[in-house]
């Protein structure tokens, strides 16, 4: 029987009105993105999933609190759902750091699968979530299962688990977006992405 995982990232922090590169600090939730959770929660509990699993950084953990409540479910936390680590680039914008790493940067923006300095590539953050899903999915008899967590590593774990690269063909998932996936036991499938409750 093909069941179904979806793919949530949290609600908008600071961090994201200022374009700064979060990565693994554990930046709160701000007050939309609060509201934005609590709204795509109501939307998501008519999926019923059984089984949440949420990355331990606030913003993802509070955010699958929101479904959890409803759906009187316990989330289960797992740090390898953390964001990228972006190392030295961690709080800072793009302009920031176009005057101390531009080469870096530009290699960064135009999708090359390179390391921020003390960080982690696309590719590793992909193949480490990619993983706990795999694990997570397969250690599991739920028939829905939410995973929550973080844009650029959700976008390249589904990549690698629809047999992508992982180098950036799915858009990074806005604030609350979700997709969804049906899971045959052997094959990823593909059923939505991006899809954000009004």
């Amino acid at each position: 029987m093909t069941r179904t995982v979806i793919f949530w990232r949290h609600g908008q922090t600071d961090y994201n009105v200022e374009r700064r590169f979060q990565g693994q600090t554990d930046i709160p939730l701000n007050e939309l993105g609060r509201t934005q959770a609590a709204q795509a929660a109501r939307y998501l509990s008519e999926l019923q999933p059984d089984l949440i699993v949420s990355s331990d950084l606030s913003r993802a953990a509070d955010t699958a609190d929101e479904l959890a409540s409803l759906l009187n479910v316990d989330v289960t936390r797992d740090d390898r759902l953390r964001e990228t680590a972006f190392g030295q680039w961690e709080g800072h914008t793009r302009d920031e750091l176009s005057a101390s790493w531009p080469h870096e940067l530009e290699q960064w923006l135009s999708g090359a699968d390179m390391s921020p300095p003390g960080g982690e590539s696309r590719l590793e953050s992909g193949r480490r979530v990619a993983s706990a899903i795999t694990d997570i999915v397969d250690g599991s008899n739920a028939q829905t299962i939410a995973i929550v967590a973080h844009g650029a590593v959700l976008r390249a774990a589904a990549e690698l688990l629809l047999g992508m690269d992982g180098s950036g063909r799915l858009a990074v998932l806005g604030n609350c977006g979700h997709g969804e996936f049906g899971f045959t036991g052997t094959n990823w499938v593909l059923r939505s992405w991006g899809t954000t409750p009004s």
